[in-house]
């Protein structure tokens, strides 16, 4: 069965406001931290693709790895989603043998909430922002985005790994 991760990633100017309108709008708290993420690549087989492999983790042991398709086309960021969760010491070592390498890995901070049928994602990213990200059906982006006051304007198109490129090419 096929799953499609549909999500919008708006940039947020305040952050701590936007979390109680979250509250208030009844946002129930999942999960939060720091996480730390690394993509890995095999000669660069899935760049070429669009795609990605990440393997995700919060402190040590159990991981979540994640396989994501090239976007589709459409008002919001769409793609194929595959994740499990792994032990990340047996999955970093898997694969090293079969010739992945790490080609990026950032770290952010995260604090997940359930809302309704969505998930809402507040990250931080540090020396780039803070960020929403707002995943579920299309017509529920909307109207979560337009509850918590975002904006066209405030929409980023840029995958997180983008925006530290950006950010570091402006040092």
């Amino acid at each position: 069965m096929r799953t499609y991760e549909i999500e919008q990633k708006y940039r947020l100017v305040h952050p701590q406001k936007t979390k109680r309108l979250l509250i208030r709008l009844g946002a129930k708290k999942i999960a939060g931290g720091i996480e730390s993420n690394e993509l890995l690549d095999l000669n660069e087989a899935l760049k070429r693709k669009g795609s990605l492999l990440r393997l995700r983790r919060h402190g040590s042991g159990i991981a979540r790895l994640t396989f994501k398709g090239a976007r589709l086309k459409g008002r919001y960021k769409k793609r194929l989603e595959i994740e499990i969760t792994v032990d990340y010491a047996r999955a970093k070592e898997i694969f090293q043998f079969l010739g992945f390498k790490v080609v990026a890995n950032y770290t952010k901070k995260r604090e997940e909430f359930s809302l309704g049928t969505c998930k809402v994602a507040l990250d931080y990213l540090p020396k780039v922002g803070w960020f929403i990200e707002i995943e579920g059906k299309p017509s529920t982006i909307q109207h979560v985005s337009m509850k918590l006051g975002l904006r066209k304007a405030d929409r980023e198109e840029l995958s997180y790994l983008g925006l530290l490129h950006r950010q570091k090419a402006k040092s």
